[in-house]
């Protein structure tokens, strides 16, 4: 049985290497898409904040700010400090673009900490500057929130004391505030192994695991062509076991599948430099989705007549499965019906699996997500095969 199917599995490869579908959707299509998608959406650069402080205040509330917290914001590499004039010249420049957000600290500021008054920090944003604006704002609020125990610190020191506040001691407070640690600290949040997937090596795992699906089918849909060619028939009369014809075109799939996301792996590490994390790990959930891949497009191949119909049946799964996993982009994992939505995919934990990979370092954590991918082959192979038995007895 096992040198039947070998050999059909032989016969049925030099077929599909001489097709030119085959190749499209095992490397050409994928690759390409890979590398289209990847220019199309770069990766995401370091935030980086051109921006000053308009000091209308000249107290030491605010000098805390400009002599303390702005030299810190500086040498953490977050802002790079733009000289600026005098409000006007601020508002100029922020509306030209050349700045992407201005402090501006009011006529009256420290003062307005000591009365605890209303004491505000201003801040403009340049247009079309939404990550960094929105990091002034922060800025801006932490510092203000830091003033404001300040404040309190100084009241009460005033409702004690019974006088009004030293101003040796509001220098004091306010160089303290200065000195603390960063209000903002933006660094690369990764895990001991490595870094999360960048866009490309997620965009090449996603590409690779969408395609491997339409790659089976040239091998699953094998049964329903030689039905229509006529050839079946013959193949059942020659003295070989049944089972060594479909198993044969199984293995054809499964080797198509496997080929097919190995090269896509090696040439999109080659190509496009991704990075795919440790090999073991990373060919545990190779099979274990092309296994997947195998069981889903059986399941969906015993429903049709014709392998046409099969191939739409295919196409159809293939495509739902895979925007359910976030092949093109990663979904939000904040969100409960989207994370079950990609947990219910294969694609899904194997993009889940790779993610794990590249962080930790390690090819054992690929197994949870290899197991979840095996239980969907398990779950769509056992209905096929008891399906696939029922109609042979009849």
């Amino acid at each position: 049985m096992l040198s039947a199917a070998v050999m059909i599995l032989g016969k049925d490869l030099r077929l599909r290497l001489r097709d030119r579908s085959v190749w499209l959707f095992a490397l050409v299509v994928p690759l390409g898409l890979t590398f289209l998608f990847s220019s199309i959406f770069p990766e995401t650069e370091a935030i980086g904040l051109r921006a000053g402080v308009v000091d209308l205040d000249g107290g030491q509330a605010a000098a805390g700010f400009v002599d303390g917290v702005l030299p810190t914001l500086i040498d953490e590499g977050i802002v790079t400090e733009v000289q600026l004039g005098d409000l006007e010249d601020a508002r100029e420049r922020v509306r030209a673009g050349d700045v992407g957000a201005v402090w501006i600290f009011p006529a009256g500021f420290s003062d307005a900490v000591v009365s605890e008054s209303d004491a505000r920090i201003e801040v403009l944003v340049s247009a079309g500057q939404a990550v960094p604006g929105e990091l002034a704002r922060q800025v801006a609020d932490a510092y203000a929130r830091r003033i404001e125990q300040i404040g309190l610190a100084l009241a009460v020191h005033g409702e004690v004391t019974g006088g009004p506040v030293d101003p040796v001691l509001m220098e004091a407070v306010a160089n303290a505030a200065g000195r603390q640690e960063a209000l903002i600290t933006i660094a690369d949040q990764a895990a001991v192994g490595g870094e999360p997937l960048d866009a490309v090596s997620y965009l090449a795992a996603g590409m690779a695991a969408f395609f491997v699906f339409f790659v089976v089918q040239f091998g699953i849909t094998g049964l329903l062509e030689e039905r229509s060619l006529g050839t079946l028939p013959r193949l059942l009369a020659a003295p070989i076991p049944p089972g060594a014809i479909q198993l044969g075109k199984l293995l054809v799939a499964f080797v198509l599948g496997l080929a097919s996301m190995t090269v896509l792996a090696l040439a999109s590490s080659w190509l496009l430099g991704a990075r795919w994390g440790p090999a073991a790990g990373v060919a545990i959930l190779i099979v274990a989705l092309v296994v997947a891949a195998l069981g889903v497009m059986s399941l969906v191949a015993v429903f049709a007549r014709t392998a046409e119909q099969a191939g739409n049946y295919q196409s159809i799964v293939a495509i739902v499965l895979g925007m359910s996993g976030g092949v093109f982009f990663p979904l939000p994992d904040d969100s409960g019906p989207l994370r079950l939505l990609t947990t219910s995919s294969p694609h899904g934990w194997f993009l889940r699996g790779m993610n794990e990979l590249s962080t930790s370092g390690s090819w054992s954590v690929a197994l949870p997500a290899a197991g979840a991918i095996l239980l969907f082959a398990l779950a769509a192979a056992l209905p096929a095969v008891m399906i696939q038995r029922r109609r042979s007895a009849w």
